[in-house]
């Protein structure tokens, strides 16, 4: 678990995700945190954008493990986060959490997790990404 330190006030609103998230989500955030910390990231207060990356990992792990309540937990948080956040919340769920999330899975995983992510981020996903194949087999 990580401190909560006295924040710097640049990205209040990410970090403010952030926290939800560790408060929803305290396994995840954890293993974000050890993950990140492993490849040399310490102040992970101060890192929104590169801890919601991180975070599009663990979805991403559910999606290859099958573990459909855990994605569509995620995403359903983080598509309810865009829906009523600021401007800046908004494009953190966009460019930090929808383009990361299952970028290292092969089609076969994603096909099977496309169903299970929230109508929200699939769309972000698809305007980044464009439309695929997979997307459409089932």
């Amino acid at each position: 678990m990580v401190a909560m330190t006295e924040m710097s006030i640049e990205y209040l609103d990410e970090k403010d995700v952030v926290i939800r998230i560790r408060n929803r989500f305290p396994g995840e955030a954890d293993r974000t945190d050890a993950w990140l910390r492993e490849r040399g990231w310490d102040d992970l207060n101060e890192v929104p954008y590169v801890w919601i990356e991180a975070f599009a990992d663990r979805t991403s792990d559910a999606v290859r493990l099958a573990d459909w309540n855990m994605v569509i937990e995620h995403t359903k948080f983080l598509a309810a986060e865009y829906r009523k956040g600021s401007d800046a919340v908004r494009k953190l769920v966009d460019v930090a959490y929808a383009e990361n999330l299952m970028w290292n899975l092969g089609a076969e995983d994603k096909t099977a997790g496309w169903p299970n992510i929230a109508k929200e981020v699939r769309a972000l996903y698809e305007k980044t990404w464009g439309a695929r194949e997979w997307m459409h087999r089932n």
